[in-house]
């Protein structure tokens, strides 16, 4: 299956994301002169295994040799992300920055390339998104990326709070490098 074949057999709420996300990264990618074909890339392909159910997620992240961590066997959702990149990887699209940013667009990671600090934001703060603070995330993260970065992962840490889930280790680590 094709990067668009799988692309087309998501719903239209879900392309609808990814067409967002994409146009958010268009315009990080502009504001902070990063390559704009890598960012529409990672745009594109972060979510394409969002809509697979959660034994299915296993299932293919075992079939990829996709890493499964006790967060991931906790919550197999999270495994969207690495699944995605691990698929664009097998098509040839891309570069390992762009699918490393995918693999961790969820997640967030310290240390984490401008590309995949952008894709954390676009994710968090695309139109789609109905929250109050998104407006202001989005343009802080215009006009300072790592800030920006950190900003998006202190209110997802928030979010994730509120709803009484754990967040990922590896946010957690970005999260303490924000702080430092």
């Amino acid at each position: 299956m094709t990067l668009e074949d799988r692309f087309q057999a998501l719903s239209a709420h879900r392309q609808g994301h990814i067409q967002r996300v994409m146009a958010v990264m268009e315009d990080l990618a502009k504001a902070h002169h990063l390559d704009r074909e890598a960012a529409r890339l990672a745009g594109y392909g972060h979510d394409l295994a969002r809509e697979m159910a959660r034994p299915q997620l296993v299932e293919e992240a075992r079939r990829l040799d996709v890493h499964i961590g006790p967060e991931e066997q906790q919550e197999p959702l999270l495994l969207h992300g690495a699944i995605a990149a691990r698929w664009l990887e097998l098509e040839g699209a891309g570069s390992p920055v762009v699918w490393e940013a995918v693999r961790y667009h969820t997640t967030g990671r310290k240390n984490l390339d401008p590309l995949g600090q952008a894709l954390f934001i676009a994710d968090g703060v695309e139109p789609g998104r109905q929250y109050a603070e998104r407006a202001d995330l989005l343009q802080r993260a215009l006009e300072d990326l790592a800030g920006g970065y950190c900003a998006v992962l202190e209110h997802t840490l928030a979010y994730l709070h509120a709803r009484g889930l754990t967040p990922h280790p590896d946010m957690l680590d970005a999260l303490s490098a924000c702080r430092a």
